[in-house]
Order: C-alpha cells, then structure tokens, then sequence
C-alpha cells in the first residue's frame, strides 16, 4: 500500500491540475484588433504572424501562445521575449480548475507593458491526471521545447528569459544543452549545438534539480516513468547528466548549472510536490534544496505550496527577468 501511494504521489508530481487537450488555433478577426493596441489572441492560440513563421521553419507541430497579426508598429518586440514552461501533466493556460498555466504570470507581464509579441509559451507532454503518471523527460518533450526557444529567438531577433516550472525546469536544462538525447527505450533525438547563447535568463520555480527524495535513488527507485532512468529519481541517468554526473559519496559533481547568462530559483519549505511529504528535510538532497540551482544568481523562498509558488510569484519573476532582482 505504501510503496502505492508513492507512486500515485510521484506521478502527480509538478502536475497542474486537470487539463483538457489544447484547443486549436483561434481564428484571426482582424475587425478585433484596436487602433494602436498590439492585437492580443489570448492564451490558448499563436498569432498568426507567429504560426505562419512556425509552419513555414518545420514547427507546425507546437502548440502555445505567443505573437499577434505582426511584429511591427504597435507589437513592435521591446523587452526580451519571454518563454513559459510548464510542468508536469499542465499546459500552457489553465484548464476545467484553477491554478493551471501561465495565465496568471502572462496577465501580470502584460499589465507591466509587455506586449503579445514579448510572451510566449509551448505545450509539451500529455496533460490532466492521465498524463502525470507516464510523462518524463522523453525526447519529444525536449525537442519540442528545444525547437520552441530557437524559434521564438530567430523570430523575435532578441535573446529570450526563460521561466519555468516544476518538470519544465529540468526539461528546459536539458533542451538548451543541445547534442544528441536518448532516453532509456532508446529513442533519440538530436538537438543541434547548445543553445545557450540563446538565454538571457532562466528562473526554476519548484524544479526537481536534484530529483525527489520521493522517487527514492536510482536504481533502487519507484518505478514509475516520472521516477524512473529519465524521470527524477536521485542520480539517474538524466539528472547525472545535466548535473555534471553522480558519485553516491559526493552527490551531483558539476559546479555550475546555469542556463544563460542569470540563474535564478524560485523555491518553498512547505511544497508539497518537491519536498512530499511537506516537511522542510525531505526538501533537501545532499544538504541542499532541489529546486536550487549550483552557481545560480539568486534564490527566492517563498511560504506556500507547489503550484501557488507560481501563482503567487508573477512579480519576483518580471523582477528577476527584466532588472535581474531577486
């Protein structure tokens, strides 16, 4: 029974709540669009002007938010675009309940001047309780992520800020690495150079760096995809290998995780997901928070759970993109 529970825990992990399928692509009224307002389509669509350009480079496969009718005159790009990943089993815009998505951060980001063609986010993996208990780093998660930021770069013509969430952090760590990525049912992906150059800043919030003292270690873990060799078992195979590898002495060997130029964690003693049971030692691996980052700029800890650690933070996260304050 409790081996279980562990299990439905684990696969529950950095899960939003219920989602439905991501809707398709709204149509563009161009009789909506505001003399002298960039044109916003709302959270579960592109902008046209942006999915013309994903279709015409191969990547009429995502599915997200971001851009309007144009990137010119009113939706002229100013800031660094910005790039939500979600977690685990979420989806880019909240879904039947609440607390999903990005729609609470975008809503902030946008009433601070940030306009349509500055926000982005990509869906990856299965979404709703259905899709907690399979999703894991596979590689057409990482592709999709890995393909979204070189798009979003190459069309904005500006180095993006990255926030992520839950699963999305260590995915988006292993997206922007490049290379050649194969999980464990050997299927691989080849994910060109590093991108890294790419990135201006990446702020974690409630990541799994370090996996979950939940999943156990590997290969003495719950067995679970979520737990298992590219899941978020401690020292498996995909953590060893964006953490600079393993040694059951020391713990995780690389000195610097840092994606981009600034590196920030966004965490909390009570998160119920990363640190189940909520208690502040099972938040710890080797002495440290797992949602913390080694060589990060900055860290914010926060007194609430999982998913309100996002919702709460829209702020702290404009602060840490925009004047990189933490």
């Amino acid at each position: 029974m409790k081996k279980i529970l562990m299990v439905v825990l684990v696969g529950l992990f950095m899960a939003a709540c219920s989602q439905t399928t991501p809707d398709s692509e709204n149509s563009f009224d161009q009789s909506e669009a505001t003399k002298g307002v960039c044109y916003d389509p709302g959270v579960k669509t592109f902008g046209s002007d942006f999915k013309n350009y994903l279709n015409s480079t191969g990547n009429s496969d995502l599915t997200g938010f971001g851009g309007s009718s144009s990137k010119t005159g009113d939706c002229a790009i100013v800031n660094e675009p910005v790039i939500f990943v979600h977690g685990n089993a979420d989806t880019a815009w909240s879904g039947t309940l609440p607390l999903g998505g990005w729609d609470t951060s975008r809503n902030y980001f946008k009433s601070q001047g940030y306009k349509p063609t500055e926000l982005y986010a990509v869906n990856y993996g299965t979404p709703g309780i259905t899709g907690a208990a399979v999703n894991y780093h596979a590689p057409a998660n990482i592709s999709k992520v890995n393909r979204f930021i070189k798009a979003v770069y190459s069309y904005t013509g500006k180095k993006v800020d990255i926030i992520s969430h839950s699963m999305g952090v260590t995915t988006v760590r292993r997206a922007v690495m490049g290379g050649t990525y194969c999980d464990y049912l050997n299927v691989c992906v080849s994910l060109g150079s590093s991108i890294n150059s790419y990135v201006d800043t990446h702020v974690g919030i409630s990541g799994a760096n370090r996996g979950l003292n939940s999943c156990g270690v590997w290969p003495l873990n719950v067995w679970a995809p979520g737990c298992g060799p590219h899941g978020l078992s401690i020292g498996n195979p995909f953590l060893a290998g964006i953490n600079g590898g393993y040694s059951s002495l020391w713990g995780y060997l690389g000195s610097n995780w840092k994606t981009g130029s600034y590196t920030y964690s966004i965490k909390s003693y009570v998160d119920e997901l990363a640190c189940a049971p909520a208690m502040p030692t099972y938040c710890y691996i080797w002495s440290v928070h797992t949602s913390a980052f080694k060589g990060e700029n900055g860290s914010y800890t926060t007194a609430v759970g999982h998913m309100l650690n996002k919702e709460n933070t829209a702020a702290k996260q404009l602060s840490m993109v925009k004047y990189h304050s933490y």
